[in-house]
């Protein structure tokens, strides 16, 4: 019989791809199950008790989140996630509107403002946008400041209470997609307008995520029809889901501070041990004002996608998981002006709350066998 080419159950699989997902906690399963069957019911049934109880799970999930971002329950709309968060408010856009972004951003930022009367401020280096340039790139018809509070290809965290700041000195709205950094750093949003989230990158399900709308902001609805949460986003609401995202937040809220130490930690003794063992490697984006759990490391000579493919115990990406199809270098290393050699060469390291020092060191073993047999492949 010929040999699977899949990992068998014996062999050791390590998942290092936490900015693309995360595995959903067994207390959130367990919190979300009982809405699959015995609480079934419709949450804009209100006449019986079923719609009731699930409505009131709905609330109850709603608050949660709000005590997390420290915010109001109104000001949380549910979505499917930040994909659909973020077409919501950049659909805020009108004709003869300005949009000031930045070119690191997610394609669910990106391509919706391509087209548009759009300004892409340059991020520096390390992926920081430069505060001055948001202030000088604003001009009297600019609608929307769209910029994210982490980047989930290089980890750089922006100041995005500082780019509120100056948002609410111009009297424009401030848009954050703040995906990758919920629920891993604290964030700031009071001077955030609007901020998109997903359930799945922190320990939640898939399928669910939200949108901070700050009271008095107005906007258009992008999907239409039954008029759920409050006109702002149709469609009846995935109960379950919003059960798990609520039990996620919870906690994240209890266990997000010790483990953003432990994770940084962790990603620091691995960048200090890649660059002592392989020749050849350099490190993306910065040093300081990074995600704990983030790495993105480019090598000489090497391709990043026969790289993986050589290290099949480890599940690694290149970059964004909505872009991980595509045969080309990384917008945002390409952004932050890595080579285009060397950004083909590069690999993103997510950690989280699974992993191990022993890990890493497995990890750091496989990695200088694989990229010495494939440097001497390609010099043969």
């Amino acid at each position: 019989m010929p040999q699977s080419s899949v990992l068998t159950s014996v062999e050791l699989l390590v998942y290092l791809d936490h900015h693309a997902t995360t595995p959903c906690d067994p207390r959130v399963v367990e919190a979300m199950l009982p809405y699959f069957g015995e609480h079934f019911g419709n949450p804009a049934s209100l006449t019986h008790e079923h719609g009731r109880r699930a409505a009131s799970a709905v609330e109850d999930g709603r608050i949660a989140v709000a005590r997390f971002f420290g915010v109001q329950p109104n000001e949380i709309v549910f979505t499917a996630g930040a994909t659909e968060s973020n077409n919501i408010a950049l659909h805020q856009m009108k004709e003869g509107d300005h949009l000031v972004t930045s070119p690191i951003e997610h394609s669910s930022v990106v391509r919706p403002a391509q087209g548009r009367d759009a300004t892409f401020v340059a991020v520096d280096g390390e992926g920081f946008v430069d505060l001055e340039a948001v202030r000088a790139a604003i001009r009297p018809n600019t609608r929307l400041v769209s910029i994210e509070a982490a980047n989930g290809e290089i980890g750089t965290l922006q100041r995005i209470a500082e780019i509120g700041a100056i948002c609410r000195e111009r009297g424009v709205l401030f848009h954050s997609d703040i995906t990758q950094a919920a629920g891993k750093v604290p964030l700031d949003l009071a001077n955030v307008d609007l901020a998109s989230f997903s359930g799945h990158k922190l320990y939640g399900p898939k399928g669910i995520g939200g949108l901070f709308v700050r009271r008095g902001v107005r906007i258009d609805p992008l999907i239409s029809g039954g008029g759920q949460e409050r006109g702002l986003r149709s469609g009846t609401v995935n109960v379950p889901g919003v059960v798990g995202l609520a039990a996620a937040f919870r906690l994240r809220a209890a266990e997000m501070a010790e483990e953003a130490v432990r994770l940084a930690k962790l990603r620091d003794d691995l960048r200090d041990k890649i660059l002592e063992n392989v020749d050849g490697a350099s490190v993306n984006g910065p040093r300081a004002l990074r995600l704990p759990g983030n790495l993105n490391v480019s090598f000489e000579r090497v391709e990043a996608d026969s790289l993986m493919i050589s290290m099949r115990r480890f599940s690694l990406s290149s970059g964004s998981a909505c872009a991980s199809g595509e045969r080309a270098p990384s917008r945002v290393l390409t952004a932050i002006g890595v080579p285009e050699a060397l950004a083909m060469g590069s690999i993103r390291i997510g950690l989280g709350k699974s992993n191990t020092a022993e890990q890493l060191s497995m990890f750091v073993d496989d990695l200088k066998r694989s990229i010495r047999k494939l440097r001497e492949i390609s010099a043969a």
